[in-house]
């Protein structure tokens, strides 16, 4: 028999981590019983519904997310996640706890399919549960394989519903979305040069939008839309320029002049500056700008002679996310401009590259690459949990573009 007292001491300990969690979100949240590991917490679920999609697609997820573990009995349980399909386009999402349970919340949702539905309940649990968004009813662009050529594709989170954009046979470089998923900006060689399209995701068709003398590549959205960053040869080196997003107004402008090979660059969240990569110093190292122009600083992530491939944290601007050469190889490595310090965030054994900063500034999706294979992963940079998104079924899968759910 436990004492009075231990009873006493575990309830105020479980109180005080709850009340903890819930002042440093920000937000209220159903708390039960929490299994702490040094530094972490993760919640147990025991995941429940009588449609096998859902039922599926929520196992998977909690599974995939790392912030979460599935469990067989609530003993062992901070939550109990049951979805109920209402109906085609509609998922009823109900949150218990406790031994015996307690309905903490009970909301339905609509997606335009049942699928949708289910991903949109998927992420509603995870922010009642852990105050943080959720992001699987988000979309992704990636390159993919049509009989042994690349293309473009655009899929849901776990490479379900979606189709291929392209039937161009030709080399496609990092797709990016547009803010409000309207379109997706990337580079083809479709017509023997490397020229910017823009895919119209209403209409299926694309426009050249930037084809000048050289190579036209690195194309990205701003945070708000109305302006695309890109990088283009045409002047005798690789430079970053900015413009209206707007193809019959591009007006570029050239931010980074400088006698080096610029590449990759990335916006912040309020649009006001630029990260990049730029050989003008020792090695490839990364370089900050204003979308004015008026000179670049290095970053000193000083982790190795070559970083590139930034991206900016939009829901935690104190970090990026780059690639790094280690040895033969190249992992993935954040910097935290507060504490002006960098950390390895990935270990594969073959490279990992191309990561993207997820909705919630916690998750990395990022390229898996070996001689032969090509995989998309998603990274939990707080647990370092790592699971593979794209299927094994449809082939070699790279350069992943998040477009949050909205």
């Amino acid at each position: 028999m436990i004492p009075i007292y231990s009873k006493i001491l575990v309830c105020l300990l479980i109180a005080t981590i709850g009340a903890l969690q819930v002042s440093a979100q920000g937000a209220p949240r159903d708390i039960g019983p929490i299994y702490v590991t040094p530094g972490l917490t993760t919640y147990g679920i025991v995941v429940r519904s009588d449609d096998e999609m859902a039922k599926g697609l929520l196992t998977r997820a909690m599974t995939a997310h790392g912030g979460y573990r599935v469990e067989n009995s609530m003993n062992k349980a901070s939550f109990a996640f049951n979805i109920r399909i209402v109906s085609e386009t509609a998922a009823q999402l109900i949150i218990s706890s406790g031994v015996p349970e307690q309905e903490q919340h009970r909301e339905t949702v609509v997606g335009q399919s049942k699928r949708q539905a289910i991903f949109k309940a998927i992420d509603l649990a995870i922010r009642k549960t852990s105050g943080q968004p959720g992001f699987f009813s988000g979309k992704i662009a990636y390159v993919g394989e049509h009989q042994g050529r690349p293309e473009l594709f655009a899929v849901d989170f776990f490479f379900g519903e979606g189709y291929r954009l392209t039937q161009d046979r030709a080399e496609i470089v990092r797709p990016r979305w547009s803010p409000d998923g309207s379109y997706i900006v990337y580079t083809s060689f479709k017509s023997g040069y490397a020229n910017i399209h823009r895919m119209d995701m209403r209409q299926q068709r694309y426009i050249v939008m930037a084809k000048f003398d050289g190579t036209n590549t690195s194309a990205r959205y701003s945070p708000d839309g109305s302006r695309i960053a890109m990088v283009l040869t045409g002047g005798g080196n690789a430079d970053v320029y900015v413009g209206s997003s707007n193809p019959s107004q591009l007006k570029l402008r050239n931010i980074t002049k400088s006698r080096g090979e610029e590449a990759a660059p990335c916006w912040s969240k309020d649009g006001a500056q630029l990260i990049f990569s730029s050989d003008i110093g020792s090695g490839v190292q990364l370089y900050r700008s204003t979308v004015f122009g008026g000179g670049m600083r290095r970053i000193p992530t000083d982790i190795s002679r070559y970083c590139a491939e930034p991206d900016w944290n939009h829901a935690n601007p104190d970090l990026i996310a780059f690639t790094v050469r280690v040895g033969d190889g190249f992992q993935i490595a954040t910097y935290s401009f507060k504490e002006g310090r960098s950390r390895f965030a990935t270990s594969e054994s073959g490279d990992a590259v191309q990561a993207q900063w997820l909705n919630d500034g916690r998750h990395i999706l990022y390229t898996r690459r070996t001689a032969n294979r090509r995989r998309i992963i998603l990274f939990d940079t707080m647990t370092s949990h790592r699971f593979q998104i794209s299927p094994d079924s449809i082939g070699n899968a790279s350069q992943a573009s998040f477009l949050p759910p909205r």
